[in-house]
Protein backbone atom coordinates (compact mmCIF):
# COMPACT_ATOMS: atom_id res chain seq x y z
CA UNK A 1 0.00 0.00 0.00
CA UNK A 2 2.83 2.44 0.81
CA UNK A 3 4.85 1.50 -2.46
CA UNK A 4 1.16 2.34 -4.50
CA UNK A 5 0.73 5.65 -2.58
CA UNK A 6 4.28 6.52 -3.38
CA UNK A 7 4.06 5.91 -7.04
CA UNK A 8 1.10 8.11 -7.38
CA UNK A 9 2.47 10.63 -5.24
CA UNK A 10 5.84 10.51 -7.27
CA UNK A 11 3.32 10.52 -10.31
CA UNK A 12 1.56 13.71 -9.84
CA UNK A 13 4.47 15.58 -8.61
CA UNK A 14 6.66 14.53 -12.30
CA UNK A 15 3.40 15.48 -13.81
CA UNK A 16 2.99 18.88 -11.81
CA UNK A 17 6.53 19.35 -12.83
CA UNK A 18 6.03 18.80 -16.40
CA UNK A 19 2.80 20.88 -16.87
CA UNK A 20 5.05 23.93 -15.24
CA UNK A 21 7.31 23.37 -17.71
CA UNK A 22 5.39 23.33 -20.80
CA UNK A 23 3.06 25.61 -19.51
CA UNK A 24 4.16 29.15 -18.01
CA UNK A 25 2.19 32.45 -17.34
CA UNK A 26 3.49 35.79 -18.76
CA UNK A 27 0.96 39.09 -18.71
CA UNK A 28 -1.91 36.95 -18.98
CA UNK A 29 -0.98 35.00 -21.87
CA UNK A 30 0.02 32.00 -22.19
CA UNK A 31 3.17 30.60 -23.65
CA UNK A 32 3.34 26.85 -25.21
CA UNK A 33 6.43 24.83 -25.82
CA UNK A 34 6.44 22.85 -29.04
CA UNK A 35 7.69 19.77 -30.28
CA UNK A 36 11.31 21.14 -31.90
CA UNK A 37 11.02 20.69 -35.40
CA UNK A 38 14.13 22.11 -37.01
CA UNK A 39 13.50 23.68 -40.34
CA UNK A 40 15.00 22.64 -43.52
CA UNK A 41 17.99 24.73 -44.68
CA UNK A 42 20.70 24.61 -46.73
CA UNK A 43 24.36 24.13 -45.73
CA UNK A 44 25.87 27.20 -47.38
CA UNK A 45 22.53 29.96 -47.44
CA UNK A 46 20.90 30.91 -50.48
CA UNK A 47 22.30 33.89 -52.18
CA UNK A 48 19.44 36.17 -51.36
CA UNK A 49 21.64 39.20 -51.81
CA UNK A 50 22.92 38.09 -55.84
CA UNK A 51 19.91 40.78 -57.44
CA UNK A 52 20.41 41.81 -60.39
CA UNK A 53 18.38 44.61 -61.58
CA UNK A 54 17.28 44.43 -65.43
CA UNK A 55 18.55 47.07 -67.56
CA UNK A 56 15.19 48.59 -68.28
CA UNK A 57 14.21 48.95 -64.61
CA UNK A 58 17.62 51.78 -64.50
CA UNK A 59 17.99 53.30 -67.51
CA UNK A 60 16.32 54.56 -70.75
CA UNK A 61 16.40 52.33 -74.15
CA UNK A 62 16.03 54.76 -76.90
CA UNK A 63 14.67 51.54 -78.96
CA UNK A 64 11.49 51.40 -76.20
CA UNK A 65 9.14 53.90 -76.51
CA UNK A 66 6.68 52.40 -74.24
CA UNK A 67 6.60 50.50 -71.01
CA UNK A 68 6.56 49.63 -67.05
CA UNK A 69 9.71 51.20 -67.11
CA UNK A 70 9.76 51.49 -62.92
CA UNK A 71 13.02 53.34 -63.15
CA UNK A 72 15.65 52.86 -59.86
CA UNK A 73 18.28 53.04 -57.92
CA UNK A 74 20.42 49.94 -58.66
CA UNK A 75 21.64 50.61 -54.91
CA UNK A 76 18.59 50.25 -53.44
CA UNK A 77 18.85 46.53 -52.25
CA UNK A 78 22.34 46.65 -50.85
CA UNK A 79 21.49 46.03 -47.72
CA UNK A 80 19.83 42.44 -48.12
CA UNK A 81 21.91 39.87 -46.38
CA UNK A 82 21.93 35.77 -47.40
CA UNK A 83 21.90 34.70 -42.92
CA UNK A 84 20.32 37.51 -42.23
CA UNK A 85 17.56 36.60 -44.44
CA UNK A 86 17.69 33.01 -44.17
CA UNK A 87 16.77 33.91 -40.64
CA UNK A 88 13.95 36.14 -42.19
CA UNK A 89 12.95 33.04 -44.18
CA UNK A 90 12.35 30.62 -40.76
CA UNK A 91 10.85 33.72 -38.91
CA UNK A 92 8.23 34.34 -42.42
CA UNK A 93 7.23 30.76 -41.99
CA UNK A 94 6.96 29.66 -38.63
CA UNK A 95 4.02 29.36 -36.84
CA UNK A 96 5.11 28.76 -33.28
CA UNK A 97 5.81 32.47 -32.95
CA UNK A 98 1.90 33.52 -32.79
CA UNK A 99 0.17 33.59 -29.42
CA UNK A 100 -1.72 30.41 -30.67
CA UNK A 101 1.47 28.85 -32.47
CA UNK A 102 -1.39 28.52 -35.45
CA UNK A 103 -0.27 30.93 -37.88
CA UNK A 104 2.79 32.53 -39.69
CA UNK A 105 3.39 35.46 -41.96
CA UNK A 106 2.48 33.09 -44.85
CA UNK A 107 -0.60 32.48 -43.06
CA UNK A 108 -2.23 35.70 -45.25
CA UNK A 109 1.00 36.02 -47.60
CA UNK A 110 1.35 32.37 -49.71
CA UNK A 111 4.32 32.16 -52.44
CA UNK A 112 2.46 30.57 -55.09
CA UNK A 113 0.07 33.94 -55.00
CA UNK A 114 3.17 36.14 -54.95
CA UNK A 115 3.02 36.28 -51.18
CA UNK A 116 -0.83 37.55 -51.20
CA UNK A 117 -4.55 35.95 -50.51
CA UNK A 118 -7.04 34.35 -52.67
CA UNK A 119 -9.54 35.56 -49.77
CA UNK A 120 -11.14 39.38 -49.71
CA UNK A 121 -10.26 38.76 -46.38
CA UNK A 122 -7.79 37.01 -44.64
CA UNK A 123 -8.33 35.09 -41.57
CA UNK A 124 -7.15 36.42 -37.97
CA UNK A 125 -6.52 34.99 -34.72
CA UNK A 126 -10.45 36.07 -33.50
CA UNK A 127 -11.75 37.66 -37.15
CA UNK A 128 -11.48 38.78 -40.45
CA UNK A 129 -8.86 41.23 -41.43
CA UNK A 130 -10.52 44.69 -42.63
CA UNK A 131 -8.83 45.00 -45.84
CA UNK A 132 -7.25 42.46 -48.75
CA UNK A 133 -3.65 41.29 -48.21
CA UNK A 134 -1.23 42.72 -49.70
CA UNK A 135 1.01 40.81 -52.16
CA UNK A 136 4.52 41.41 -50.67
CA UNK A 137 6.34 41.16 -54.53
CA UNK A 138 9.36 44.36 -54.94
CA UNK A 139 7.71 45.96 -51.95
CA UNK A 140 11.55 47.36 -51.42
CA UNK A 141 12.29 49.16 -54.62
CA UNK A 142 8.90 49.26 -56.59
CA UNK A 143 6.34 50.30 -53.78
CA UNK A 144 8.09 53.01 -51.81
CA UNK A 145 4.70 55.49 -51.71
CA UNK A 146 4.04 53.91 -48.24
CA UNK A 147 3.07 50.82 -47.18
CA UNK A 148 -0.33 49.52 -46.10
CA UNK A 149 -3.48 50.11 -48.14
CA UNK A 150 -3.72 53.54 -46.15
CA UNK A 151 0.34 54.45 -46.91
CA UNK A 152 0.33 55.42 -42.88
CA UNK A 153 4.20 54.00 -42.48
CA UNK A 154 7.14 55.42 -44.44
CA UNK A 155 9.19 52.43 -43.82
CA UNK A 156 9.31 48.56 -44.92
CA UNK A 157 10.30 47.69 -41.23
CA UNK A 158 7.13 49.27 -39.68
CA UNK A 159 5.03 47.07 -42.26
CA UNK A 160 6.53 44.11 -40.88
CA UNK A 161 6.71 45.13 -37.32
CA UNK A 162 2.70 46.27 -36.60
CA UNK A 163 0.54 43.19 -37.79
CA UNK A 164 3.61 41.26 -36.46
CA UNK A 165 2.57 42.46 -33.06
CA UNK A 166 -1.08 43.00 -34.07
CA UNK A 167 -3.53 40.87 -31.94
CA UNK A 168 -5.30 39.77 -34.63
CA UNK A 169 -2.28 38.63 -36.97
CA UNK A 170 0.43 37.60 -35.33
CA UNK A 171 -0.32 38.62 -32.23
CA UNK A 172 3.43 38.58 -30.73
CA UNK A 173 4.22 39.40 -27.32
CA UNK A 174 8.23 39.82 -27.64
CA UNK A 175 8.94 38.72 -24.43
CA UNK A 176 6.92 35.75 -24.84
CA UNK A 177 8.51 35.35 -28.38
CA UNK A 178 12.17 35.67 -27.47
CA UNK A 179 11.91 32.72 -24.64
CA UNK A 180 10.37 30.49 -27.69
CA UNK A 181 13.09 30.88 -29.53
CA UNK A 182 15.71 30.30 -27.44
CA UNK A 183 13.80 27.42 -26.16
CA UNK A 184 14.74 25.60 -29.63
CA UNK A 185 18.29 24.30 -31.34
CA UNK A 186 17.94 26.35 -34.29
CA UNK A 187 17.50 30.25 -33.42
CA UNK A 188 20.56 30.88 -31.59
CA UNK A 189 22.35 29.43 -34.20
CA UNK A 190 20.77 31.23 -37.00
CA UNK A 191 21.07 34.75 -35.27
CA UNK A 192 24.53 34.21 -34.66
CA UNK A 193 25.20 33.15 -38.27
CA UNK A 194 23.40 36.69 -39.06
CA UNK A 195 23.84 39.07 -36.39
CA UNK A 196 27.51 37.34 -34.59
CA UNK A 197 25.85 36.38 -31.15
CA UNK A 198 22.81 34.35 -30.57
CA UNK A 199 20.99 37.50 -28.60
CA UNK A 200 17.48 37.42 -29.96
CA UNK A 201 16.03 41.05 -30.29
CA UNK A 202 12.87 42.93 -31.33
CA UNK A 203 15.08 44.86 -33.85
CA UNK A 204 16.98 41.76 -35.18
CA UNK A 205 13.80 40.26 -35.51
CA UNK A 206 12.23 42.88 -37.49
CA UNK A 207 15.87 43.36 -39.47
CA UNK A 208 15.57 39.88 -40.62
CA UNK A 209 11.91 39.52 -41.70
CA UNK A 210 13.18 43.05 -43.86
CA UNK A 211 15.74 41.72 -45.49
CA UNK A 212 14.07 38.29 -46.60
CA UNK A 213 10.95 40.49 -47.85
CA UNK A 214 12.93 43.04 -49.13
CA UNK A 215 14.96 39.64 -51.22
CA UNK A 216 11.10 39.01 -52.61
CA UNK A 217 11.71 40.85 -56.93
CA UNK A 218 10.13 39.20 -59.84
CA UNK A 219 12.71 39.89 -62.65
CA UNK A 220 12.29 37.03 -65.00
CA UNK A 221 8.91 37.93 -66.29
CA UNK A 222 8.17 37.99 -69.74
CA UNK A 223 8.34 41.40 -69.60
CA UNK A 224 11.32 41.84 -67.97
CA UNK A 225 12.72 39.18 -70.87
CA UNK A 226 11.58 41.01 -73.50
CA UNK A 227 11.73 44.61 -72.31
CA UNK A 228 16.00 44.82 -72.82
CA UNK A 229 15.21 43.11 -76.28
CA UNK A 230 13.13 46.10 -77.45
CA UNK A 231 9.67 43.62 -77.78
CA UNK A 232 10.79 41.97 -80.37
CA UNK A 233 9.14 38.57 -79.52
CA UNK A 234 5.68 39.89 -78.01
CA UNK A 235 2.51 39.26 -80.00
CA UNK A 236 1.03 41.62 -81.68
CA UNK A 237 -1.41 41.18 -78.79
CA UNK A 238 1.02 41.80 -76.06
CA UNK A 239 2.03 44.76 -78.46
CA UNK A 240 -1.19 46.48 -78.55
CA UNK A 241 -1.75 45.94 -74.67
CA UNK A 242 1.68 47.47 -73.96
CA UNK A 243 0.71 50.65 -76.32
CA UNK A 244 -2.39 51.22 -74.31
CA UNK A 245 -1.30 50.55 -71.24
CA UNK A 246 1.20 53.31 -71.70
CA UNK A 247 -1.15 55.54 -72.77
CA UNK A 248 -3.74 54.77 -69.90
CA UNK A 249 -2.32 53.39 -66.75
CA UNK A 250 1.28 54.49 -67.05
CA UNK A 251 0.70 57.69 -65.38
CA UNK A 252 -0.05 56.20 -61.90
CA UNK A 253 1.62 52.70 -62.52
CA UNK A 254 4.77 53.05 -63.65
CA UNK A 255 6.70 52.20 -60.83
CA UNK A 256 9.84 54.14 -61.03
CA UNK A 257 7.16 57.35 -60.76
CA UNK A 258 8.13 57.78 -56.81
CA UNK A 259 12.06 57.49 -57.48
CA UNK A 260 11.96 61.20 -58.37
CA UNK A 261 10.78 61.87 -54.55
CA UNK A 262 13.46 60.31 -52.86
CA UNK A 263 14.17 62.00 -49.54
CA UNK A 264 10.96 63.68 -49.64
CA UNK A 265 8.75 62.76 -46.92
CA UNK A 266 5.90 60.12 -48.27
CA UNK A 267 3.02 62.21 -46.86
CA UNK A 268 4.38 65.18 -48.35
CA UNK A 269 4.52 63.32 -51.69
CA UNK A 270 0.75 62.22 -50.89
CA UNK A 271 -0.41 65.45 -50.19
CA UNK A 272 1.28 67.25 -53.57
CA UNK A 273 -0.32 64.46 -55.45
CA UNK A 274 -3.53 63.03 -53.87
CA UNK A 275 -5.21 62.32 -56.96
CA UNK A 276 -3.35 59.63 -58.41
CA UNK A 277 -4.41 57.69 -55.43
CA UNK A 278 -7.67 57.03 -55.64
CA UNK A 279 -9.64 54.77 -58.52
CA UNK A 280 -13.05 55.73 -58.54
CA UNK A 281 -13.86 52.50 -56.93
CA UNK A 282 -16.69 54.38 -54.57
CA UNK A 283 -18.25 57.48 -54.86
CA UNK A 284 -18.81 57.72 -51.13
CA UNK A 285 -15.61 56.50 -49.22
CA UNK A 286 -16.82 53.36 -46.70
CA UNK A 287 -12.73 53.30 -46.11
CA UNK A 288 -11.35 56.51 -45.71
CA UNK A 289 -8.41 54.92 -46.29
CA UNK A 290 -5.12 57.75 -46.15
CA UNK A 291 -7.81 60.00 -44.45
CA UNK A 292 -7.27 58.17 -41.05
CA UNK A 293 -3.82 59.58 -40.44
CA UNK A 294 -3.42 62.64 -42.71
CA UNK A 295 -7.27 63.82 -41.94
CA UNK A 296 -9.62 65.31 -43.36
CA UNK A 297 -9.52 66.28 -47.17
CA UNK A 298 -7.52 63.31 -47.86
CA UNK A 299 -10.34 60.56 -47.72
CA UNK A 300 -10.47 57.92 -49.86
CA UNK A 301 -6.42 57.65 -50.80
CA UNK A 302 -4.98 54.35 -51.02
CA UNK A 303 -1.86 52.82 -51.96
CA UNK A 304 -1.15 52.28 -55.75
CA UNK A 305 0.80 48.74 -55.80
CA UNK A 306 2.49 47.32 -58.46
CA UNK A 307 1.54 45.04 -61.44
CA UNK A 308 4.33 42.69 -61.28
CA UNK A 309 2.45 39.46 -60.76
CA UNK A 310 -1.00 41.17 -61.16
CA UNK A 311 -1.88 37.56 -62.38
CA UNK A 312 -1.35 35.76 -59.35
CA UNK A 313 -2.47 38.13 -56.61
CA UNK A 314 -6.82 38.00 -56.85
CA UNK A 315 -8.85 39.46 -55.60
CA UNK A 316 -7.97 43.19 -56.10
CA UNK A 317 -8.57 46.15 -54.55
CA UNK A 318 -8.14 47.16 -50.72
CA UNK A 319 -11.35 45.70 -50.18
CA UNK A 320 -10.79 42.89 -52.53
CA UNK A 321 -14.34 43.39 -54.28
CA UNK A 322 -13.09 42.53 -57.95
CA UNK A 323 -12.83 38.54 -58.23
CA UNK A 324 -10.68 38.48 -61.00
CA UNK A 325 -8.20 40.42 -63.40
CA UNK A 326 -10.96 40.73 -66.50
CA UNK A 327 -13.04 42.16 -63.72
CA UNK A 328 -10.43 44.86 -62.73
CA UNK A 329 -10.18 45.74 -66.68
CA UNK A 330 -13.78 45.82 -66.78
CA UNK A 331 -14.33 48.73 -64.01
CA UNK A 332 -11.29 50.86 -65.50
CA UNK A 333 -13.17 50.60 -68.54
CA UNK A 334 -16.79 51.08 -67.61
CA UNK A 335 -17.53 51.12 -64.04
CA UNK A 336 -15.30 53.86 -62.15
CA UNK A 337 -17.51 55.99 -60.20
CA UNK A 338 -17.08 59.75 -60.03
CA UNK A 339 -16.15 61.49 -56.58
CA UNK A 340 -13.72 64.43 -55.98
CA UNK A 341 -10.47 62.79 -57.40
CA UNK A 342 -11.11 61.31 -60.49
CA UNK A 343 -11.57 64.01 -62.56
CA UNK A 344 -7.87 64.55 -62.60
CA UNK A 345 -6.86 61.15 -63.87
CA UNK A 346 -9.96 59.27 -65.24
CA UNK A 347 -12.40 60.14 -67.69
CA UNK A 348 -16.20 60.09 -66.39
CA UNK A 349 -17.10 56.45 -66.28
CA UNK A 350 -14.44 54.73 -67.29
CA UNK A 351 -12.12 54.71 -70.16
CA UNK A 352 -14.54 52.46 -72.52
CA UNK A 353 -12.40 49.99 -73.68
CA UNK A 354 -13.54 47.89 -76.76
CA UNK A 355 -13.63 44.23 -76.17
CA UNK A 356 -10.61 43.74 -78.60
CA UNK A 357 -8.32 46.56 -76.23
CA UNK A 358 -9.72 45.09 -73.02
CA UNK A 359 -7.71 41.44 -74.14
CA UNK A 360 -5.24 43.19 -75.39
CA UNK A 361 -4.27 44.86 -71.98
CA UNK A 362 -5.21 41.55 -70.57
CA UNK A 363 -2.76 40.00 -72.52
CA UNK A 364 0.01 42.72 -71.68
CA UNK A 365 -0.48 42.06 -68.03
CA UNK A 366 -0.30 38.31 -68.21
CA UNK A 367 3.40 39.10 -69.28
CA UNK A 368 4.04 40.89 -66.03
CA UNK A 369 4.21 37.28 -64.27
CA UNK A 370 7.25 35.64 -63.13
CA UNK A 371 6.44 32.37 -62.93
CA UNK A 372 9.34 31.35 -61.17
CA UNK A 373 8.79 33.06 -58.58
CA UNK A 374 5.58 31.14 -57.61
CA UNK A 375 8.28 28.22 -56.70
CA UNK A 376 11.62 29.63 -56.12
CA UNK A 377 13.10 27.57 -53.03
CA UNK A 378 14.94 30.35 -51.48
CA UNK A 379 11.94 31.78 -50.45
CA UNK A 380 9.68 28.63 -49.57
CA UNK A 381 8.27 27.30 -46.32
CA UNK A 382 11.79 25.76 -44.68
CA UNK A 383 9.23 23.72 -43.02
CA UNK A 384 7.79 21.82 -45.49
CA UNK A 385 8.75 17.83 -45.13
CA UNK A 386 11.14 16.45 -47.61
CA UNK A 387 11.09 12.88 -46.87
CA UNK A 388 7.79 11.69 -48.63
CA UNK A 389 9.38 12.13 -52.32
CA UNK A 390 7.59 9.68 -54.52
CA UNK A 391 9.62 7.42 -56.48
CA UNK A 392 10.30 7.69 -60.14
CA UNK A 393 11.65 5.94 -62.69
CA UNK A 394 14.65 7.60 -64.92
CA UNK A 395 13.57 8.04 -68.23
CA UNK A 396 16.25 8.07 -70.84
CA UNK A 397 16.96 11.95 -72.15
CA UNK A 398 19.30 13.61 -74.89
CA UNK A 399 20.35 17.21 -75.37
CA UNK A 400 21.66 18.12 -78.62
CA UNK A 401 23.45 19.98 -79.21
CA UNK A 402 24.96 20.23 -76.14
CA UNK A 403 26.56 23.28 -75.52
CA UNK A 404 23.98 25.28 -77.23
CA UNK A 405 24.21 28.50 -78.83
CA UNK A 406 20.90 29.41 -80.15
CA UNK A 407 18.86 26.03 -79.77
CA UNK A 408 19.22 22.38 -78.24
CA UNK A 409 17.04 19.18 -79.14
CA UNK A 410 15.67 17.67 -76.64
CA UNK A 411 14.91 13.80 -77.08
CA UNK A 412 12.62 11.87 -74.90
CA UNK A 413 12.01 7.94 -74.23
CA UNK A 414 8.29 8.32 -74.55
CA UNK A 415 6.78 5.64 -76.27
CA UNK A 416 3.46 5.95 -75.10
CA UNK A 417 3.21 9.71 -76.23
CA UNK A 418 2.28 11.05 -73.21
CA UNK A 419 2.45 14.55 -72.20
CA UNK A 420 5.88 15.77 -71.24
CA UNK A 421 6.35 18.71 -68.59
CA UNK A 422 9.69 20.68 -68.97
CA UNK A 423 11.30 22.96 -66.71
CA UNK A 424 14.35 24.85 -67.15
CA UNK A 425 16.05 26.31 -63.48
CA UNK A 426 19.02 28.59 -62.88
CA UNK A 427 21.57 27.42 -60.69
CA UNK A 428 19.75 29.21 -57.99
CA UNK A 429 17.14 26.73 -58.63
CA UNK A 430 14.23 29.70 -60.39
CA UNK A 431 12.38 28.66 -63.02
CA UNK A 432 13.80 30.55 -66.51
CA UNK A 433 11.71 28.23 -68.85
CA UNK A 434 8.39 26.20 -68.67
CA UNK A 435 6.51 24.05 -71.59
CA UNK A 436 4.60 21.01 -72.10
CA UNK A 437 4.43 18.98 -75.42
CA UNK A 438 3.68 15.42 -76.69
CA UNK A 439 5.64 13.41 -78.55
CA UNK A 440 9.48 12.26 -78.10
CA UNK A 441 11.23 15.53 -79.14
CA UNK A 442 11.54 19.32 -78.48
CA UNK A 443 13.31 21.84 -80.04
CA UNK A 444 14.29 24.90 -77.23
CA UNK A 445 15.04 27.96 -79.08
CA UNK A 446 16.90 30.35 -76.55
CA UNK A 447 16.10 33.83 -76.99
CA UNK A 448 16.70 35.42 -73.96
CA UNK A 449 18.73 33.26 -71.65
CA UNK A 450 22.11 34.14 -70.47
CA UNK A 451 24.92 31.95 -71.35
CA UNK A 452 25.76 29.14 -68.21
CA UNK A 453 24.68 25.58 -66.90
CA UNK A 454 20.96 25.40 -66.37
CA UNK A 455 19.41 22.34 -65.11
CA UNK A 456 16.69 20.47 -67.50
CA UNK A 457 13.84 18.54 -65.79
CA UNK A 458 11.75 16.44 -68.08
CA UNK A 459 9.13 14.61 -66.59
CA UNK A 460 5.61 11.99 -67.18
CA UNK A 461 3.64 9.80 -65.41
CA UNK A 462 5.79 7.02 -65.78
CA UNK A 463 9.17 9.13 -64.75
CA UNK A 464 11.60 11.88 -64.47
CA UNK A 465 15.14 13.01 -65.70
CA UNK A 466 17.21 15.90 -64.92
CA UNK A 467 19.90 17.13 -67.15
CA UNK A 468 22.61 19.88 -67.34
CA UNK A 469 22.68 22.36 -70.22
CA UNK A 470 25.15 24.60 -70.89
CA UNK A 471 24.41 27.37 -73.02
CA UNK A 472 27.15 29.34 -74.72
Amino acid sequence: MKNKLFLISFSLLLLIGLLSATFNKSNGNAIFTFVNDAPNLPETPYEYSDITFPTHTFTFNDTIEVGYQSHTDTTVLDFVDDDISTLGRVLFYDEKLSAMENMSCATCHKQELSFADDAQFSQGISSLTTRNSMALNDLSWEGKNGFFWDMEFAALEDMIDIPFKDENEIGAEIDEVVLKMNATDYYPELFTKAFGDSEITEDRIVDALTNFIGSMVTFNSRFDQQADLGFQDFTDAEMAGLELFTFNCATCHSGGFFQEFEGVPHDEVIQIFPFIFNNGLEEVFTDIGAGEWLGEGYEGLYKITSLRNIELTAPYMHDGSLETLDDVIDFYSDDVKSNEWTDFMIPPGGFNFTDTEKANLKAFLLTLTDESFKTNVIWSDPFSPIDNVTEFETIDVTLAPNPMASYTKISVDNPQQEHVSLVITDQMGRQVFTDKFTGTSYEFNNYALPAGIYNVLLSTSKGKNTMQLIIQ
